[in-house]
């Protein structure tokens, strides 16, 4: 992992990049899955990093964990991470991850990539990995796509060939 990522277990209170009134990483997203639902959750969250994000490095497959965990708790979209990744699945375009809906098998076909996605599924929801320079982001795009919305919001960061915004 670069020196990007804020690895909670190591940072002080209050962590460069972030405001001291912000929690910090390890309670910013407790309490936000079910104990009862929490293997599902997980394992959407592994979906949405591997089909989005397997070609990045540590810091973008954590930033898209990132994004559908704080799209969760903004209350402006399902409140479920399978919710999320997977909303509007059925209408074609119009879904909010496009891995969901282009039609393409979601079919796990690589081991060592699909582990390293479940394993930071569970780095960013547990706290150990929150990359301050995305923060709160609940949208990104690829770098080769001009959406109509991204002039509307707040840009964060670039990682790997997405740009995340507020």
């Amino acid at each position: 992992m670069s020196g990007r990522s804020v690895v909670a277990a190591l940072t002080p209170s209050v962590l460069p990049g972030l405001r001291a009134s912000e929690p910090e990483p390890l309670q910013i997203y407790a309490g936000l899955i079910k104990p009862e639902s929490m293997a599902g959750e997980k394992r959407c969250l592994a979906e949405a990093i591997y089909f989005e994000a397997r070609s990045e490095g540590e810091d973008g497959r954590a930033a898209v964990a990132q994004v559908v965990l704080n799209r969760v708790k903004s209350g402006k979209y399902p409140g479920s991470v399978c919710g999320v990744v997977y909303q509007n699945r059925h209408r074609k375009l119009a879904c909010q991850f496009s891995f969901a809906c282009e039609g393409k098998s979601l079919r796990v076909t690589e081991p060592e990539p699909w582990e390293a996605a479940e394993r930071i599924a569970g780095d960013v929801y547990e706290g150990r990995i929150y990359l301050a320079e995305v923060g709160a982001s609940t949208h990104y795009h690829a770098d080769y796509v001009r959406p109509h919305w991204a002039r509307k919001l707040k840009k964060m960061d670039v990682i790997g060939r997405h740009v995340f915004y507020s």
